[in-house]
């Protein structure tokens, strides 16, 4: 089966099974079933960040900056069905990777079908990290502020305003999901910056329900993409994507 027809098939999946797998989510946030179909049998584990894009580097952390903690990434996972995880996402990624090796941004840009599986990979990530961030409590971390009654809290329910709600919570996880089963994304492209990068290492950094920045060092590429924010044109969006990754490389020393 082709790619495409194995995304149909994934979309199909995501739209018979949603409110399933977001209701069983909110009552058991540490539910073991894929969070993308609600399969429950034949389960793996799925890498809320792939573990090519870091090069399999099993002491690469991320920190979590709602209380400073750092977490690896090659132990940050969530349960997904081998038919999503190895067959589709894996496929996806396959494709993906491909590309990004095949590709001189020099020369060349991808083509609208690619940049619209690009968004969907992307799309993904954010998908997971909503479902990992209900996951994950608000553990004391040595420095960081701490007030034990909150402790056992998801830290999704840090990541926003302080009045970030249990209700605004999972209402952002479902429409995650629900982006996922959106074919086309066309009104998204303008949303995306593909930024051609020599820099000599892995780079990320990521805003739940806000943006993502990856660089893969080793394909000469580098994705910004705003999650909800639209503009008129990609230079708009450039502009302020370049504002943040200053701000970001300042502040990390990077």
């Amino acid at each position: 089966m082709s790619l495409n027809n194995k995304l149909v098939e994934f979309r199909k999946k995501i739209r018979a099974n949603r409110k399933h797998v977001i209701d069983s989510i909110i009552e058991d946030h540490t539910i073991n079933m894929c969070v993308f179909c609600g399969e429950v049998n034949d389960l793996t584990r799925e890498h809320v960040i792939p573990q090519w894009v870091y090069e399999r580097c099993n002491i690469r952390t991320f920190i979590t900056k709602t209380n400073n903690n750092a977490q690896t990434y090659n132990k940050t996972t969530v349960p997904a069905c081998r038919d999503c995880n190895n067959n589709i996402l894996g496929e996806l990624e396959r494709h993906l990777k491909h590309k990004f090796e095949a590709i001189d941004l020099r020369h060349e840009y991808f083509s609208d079908d690619d940049i619209d599986k690009i968004i969907l990979w992307l799309e993904t990530l954010e998908y997971k990290f909503h479902v990992l961030d209900l996951r994950r409590k608000l553990n004391k971390v040595q420095g960081s502020d701490y007030i034990p009654y909150i402790g056992p809290m998801p830290i999704a329910m840090f990541q926003g305003p302080m009045d970030q709600s249990p209700s605004k919570v999972f209402s952002n996880l479902r429409n995650a999901l629900k982006t996922l089963s959106v074919k086309s994304k066309n009104s998204r492209h303008n949303s995306l910056c593909i930024i051609r990068t020599t820099n000599p290492d892995f780079n990320f950094f990521h805003s739940t329900n806000n943006f993502i920045f990856i660089e893969l060092a080793r394909y000469n590429v580098a994705f910004f993409f705003f999650y909800k924010q639209e503009f008129v044109s990609a230079s708009e969006a450039f502009a302020q994507a370049q504002k943040i990754i200053k701000n970001e490389y300042k502040s990390t020393g990077t």
